[in-house]
């Protein structure tokens, strides 16, 4: 299975699809896509796994940010833009522009190219092949190469991508690899054999595959030392050094299938000792082989005397094995590796990127919670998960899901304040922790319950997900970069249902404009037109004029409330106010006639001061709306809020439900929307709103939930 290409997609999520659509036409390898934010490539880019960057259609500044997110963490990465934006480029950032021009083919292949040369990902890890592999178009054009080719044709990724084969290599035109891969693409059908390659004076192994495109796919195996080995008849000390110098495991079988030499490397894969199983048939030594393709591989190679690789999950020892096998006349030289890692590596990698899709559709913050955590359980194998979203009105961290496990260790997962500094930390500085033994579990703490070892890791502004074991140093660093990987992923869905909710909130205003359009402004507009015809053939227009202008005093109430509404769904600037200073300023900017304020104790709370203002304005005056001219309105603090009272008329209480209600008013003059307003800005602070008598039986409102609210001077009734 060749190993697979690993994208970082920005931009648009639909459009990072298109790009595997068009790999896949052109590669005949897994393409595994991961979508991300500009704002947060430099969580991503920091990842062994990672192969490139591709920015879709995005702006310049966006660009920008990635190309600087590249520089600061992994320059070694390639990145390719189709956006045709302009970035600041540093020296050491390789940017491949995409012109809109250029073909599928031309852009896969300078993005293969440069991709399988390039040194960002970690090239210790070793591709999981039948051999080193190459990939041919029907006219010989290379659109695939291992980067381990280089070491004995001298030529890069970067170099035969995009070439032609023969035009690379001449002196290869005319030999024997030649004839086979002639032979294959003309009639189709897959040869596996051995040859001696004069050009690189070296036996390899190759087999040859007709691809439905009309093109081929190599793979070749330099076997000069197993042929060392077959024509060896040197003194044995030599022989068997050179068999420990075979870096993967090999043992060989007789005819009979028993084993007659194996390698130190091959017992320790094996689980076997060369003394216990000399001369014990394979299938006696492993008997739940005969049911897999050890079985039937092995006898096809002895009967064909062609030889055989192939990958095989061995389950009595929960080990995936990569297999190359060549016969005799005289049995079966095996070579054997362990690929268990790179094959659960893969499939992890090829699981999340199946959970981007899943979670790019989801429709709330709440199911990209559980989805993560769900991700979390079934392919990371982490047991106790949980995701953590920050709330801008509380300033607290709430968890939204967390694996069943947690509910057998704590009565209730609450939201975290700044007290738990640990996890804030990793949601402030935007950088993971991996603690190997975590020594003690305190009241502050964010663990769910007495665990053994923790890793979190920043989502953004968005929050933290955390994984927890009772084992000691349960996390490695190939955990840590998927848990980054699927991180980013979920930063994304939380962007995309912001914005949703944001389109949704503008959608709502958009809706109030055009009601109040469509009914609110007609009436009084209908009135001023009505009397302004009439003004005109009056005696004495003064009464017309009169009404004229209270209807447009009327329409100008309700557009300046309608625009108070509409700046609801602003970010709130919060810092720490005064209640009695605000309310202060509110009723000084009011019309307030021979309405008498009555400010009863104090406290200081964090809140926009804007905004809060605004609160007291609309509070103020629907008391002196709805009550007499020398209405008292009384303002103080409670244990947890603060309330604003009056002695007027009071609501009835069938009405308190909906007087918060958009366009809801018990007065002719009222407009329906200053109640609304005061809702949302409530709302927008995560506070409460009720209402009730007030001690002169008027009306009382009353806002609780201010958590912040601190330095009481005295907590009052009203």
């Amino acid at each position: 299975m060749l190993e697979p290409l690993v994208l970082a997609y920005v931009g648009d999520g639909k459009r990072g699809l298109d790009i595997i659509r068009a790999l896949d036409q052109r590669l005949h390898r897994p393409v595994h896509l991961l979508t991300t934010m500009p704002e947060a490539t430099d969580s991503v880019v920091d990842s062994s796994f990672l192969d490139a960057v591709v920015c879709g259609l995005i702006e310049s500044s966006d660009l920008q940010q990635v190309v600087d997110a590249v520089a600061d963490e992994n320059p070694d990465i390639p990145v390719f833009d189709l956006s045709g934006s302009i970035a600041a480029v540093p020296e050491s950032v390789d940017l491949h522009q995409i012109y809109p021009g250029e073909s599928r083919a031309e852009a896969a292949d300078e993005l293969v190219g440069a991709v399988l040369s390039g040194t960002g990902r970690d090239r210790k890890r070793v591709p999981r092949t039948l051999g080193q592999y190459v990939a041919l178009d029907n006219s010989w054009v290379v659109t695939d190469w291992d980067p381990r080719l280089e070491s004995w044709t001298g030529r890069s990724p970067d170099d035969a991508v995009g070439e032609s084969l023969w035009e690379l290599f001449p002196e290869w035109d005319g030999s024997d690899l030649h004839e086979v891969c002639r032979a294959v693409r003309e009639n189709g059908d897959p040869t596996t054999t051995e040859i001696y390659h004069e050009p690189a004076d070296a036996w390899l192994d190759l087999r040859v595959v007709a691809l439905e495109s009309g093109g081929i796919e190599c793979f070749l195996r330099d076997i000069s030392d197993y042929k060392q080995t077959e024509q060896f008849d040197g003194p044995t000390e030599r022989f068997e050094d050179t068999l420990e110098r075979i870096t993967d495991a090999f043992f060989a079988l007789d005819n009979e299938d028993r084993f007659v030499l194996l390698n130190s490397r091959a017992e320790e894969v094996l689980d076997v000792e060369e003394s216990e199983v000399t001369g014990v048939r394979f299938w006696d030594a492993f008997p739940a082989a005969i049911s897999t393709s050890f079985y039937s591989k092995f006898n096809e190679a002895m009967q064909s005397q062609e030889p055989t690789s192939f990958e095989e999950y061995y389950r009595p020892r929960d080990r995936w094995f990569e297999v190359n096998a060549y016969p005799s006349d005289d049995g079966l030289s095996v070579f054997l590796r362990d690929v268990t890692e790179q094959v659960q590596l893969q499939q992890k990698l090829e699981s999340l990127h199946d959970v981007t899709r899943e979670l790019i559709v989801a429709e709330s913050d709440t199911d990209i919670a559980e989805g993560t955590v769900e991700a979390t359980e079934e392919i990371l194998d982490f047991q106790l998960a949980a995701v953590w979203r920050y709330n801008d009105a509380t300033d607290k961290l709430d968890p939204l899901a967390w694996s069943e496990q947690i509910d057998d260790r704590v009565d209730e997962m609450s939201p975290l304040d700044r007290d738990s500094e640990f996890i804030w930390e990793v949601y402030e500085t935007g950088e993971s922790r991996q603690l190997g033994f975590v020594p003690a579990t305190t009241s502050t703490s964010h663990h769910p319950g007495k665990v053994t070892s923790e890793l979190l890791v920043p989502v953004g502004e968005y929050g933290v997900i955390g994984a927890y074991s009772d084992q000691r140093d349960a996390f490695d660093e190939t955990d840590v970069e998927l848990f980054r990987l699927l991180s980013s992923t979920v930063e994304s869905a939380f962007a995309r249902t912001l914005r949703e909710r944001q389109l949704a909130q503008r959608n709502e205003r958009l809706n109030d404009f055009a009601s109040v359009v469509s009914h609110d402004l007609r009436n009084p507009l209908n009135i001023a037109s009505a009397h302004a015809e009439l003004a005109r053939d009056a005696e004495d227009p003064q009464p017309h004029i009169e009404k004229i202008d209270t209807s447009l005093g009327r329409m100008e109430d309700l557009i300046e409330d309608l625009l108070a509404r509409a700046r609801g769904d602003q970010d709130l600037d919060r810092e720490p106010v005064s209640l009695s200073t605000i309310a202060g300023e509110a009723w000084e900017s009011v019309d307030t006639a021979e309405a008498t304020l009555d400010i009863r104790g104090d406290g200081q709370f964090d809140a926009d001061p804007d905004r809060l203002r605004q609160l007291f304005e609309n509070l103020i005056r629907n008391s002196i709306d709805h009550g007499r001219e020398d209405v008292t309105v009384r303002i103080g603090v409670t244990e947890d809020g603060f309330f604003v009272a009056d002695d007027g008329p009071g609501v009835p209480p069938d009405d308190r439900e909906e007087i918060f209600e958009q366009g809801v008013t018990r007065s002719e003059e009222g407009t329906g929307y200053g109640l609304a307003i005061v809702t949302d800005i409530v709302d927008g602070h995560g506070w409460s709103i009720s209402v009730a008598d007030s001690w002169a039986n008027g009306a009382r409102f009353e806002i609780s939930g201010v958590r912040s609210l601190s330095d009481v001077a005295e907590a009052q009734t009203g």
